[in-house]
């Protein structure tokens, strides 16, 4: 059994309210990616400026906090995003039970 991570205990959050997301990356970080009508897209990783940052890979215990952004246009990368949720929460259950409560108030109202 594959040891659990913070970012598939969110992924499982997502999946459970019917939100569709998938664990995606570059180089320098990974999240859990979030598509949002046609071509906008939600990423959720560890907070940045913490020792997880731009991570999802790591022990329910490591949890720092949840940061997320939208995208509203991927198609047209003029660095327009925002930043809609951001926790120096420790607790995992509940921060993640507030993320998916915010990203449901993106899509919402997109």
């Amino acid at each position: 059994m594959p040891t659990p991570t913070a970012g598939r205990f969110l992924q499982n959050a997502l999946h459970r309210a019917g939100i569709p997301a998938r664990p995606d990356g570059d180089s320098g970080s990974d999240y859990i990616a979030i598509p949002v009508g046609a071509h906008g897209i939600i990423m959720i990783s560890g907070v940045s400026g913490r020792a997880k940052e731009n991570e999802i890979h790591y022990r329910p215990s490591e949890h720092q906090g949840w940061g997320a952004v939208y995208y509203p246009d991927t198609n047209n990368d003029d660095g327009n995003f925002t930043e809609f949720y951001q926790s120096a929460n420790t607790d995992l259950a509940q921060d993640t039970a507030d993320a998916v409560k915010a990203v449901q108030k993106i899509i919402a109202g997109r």
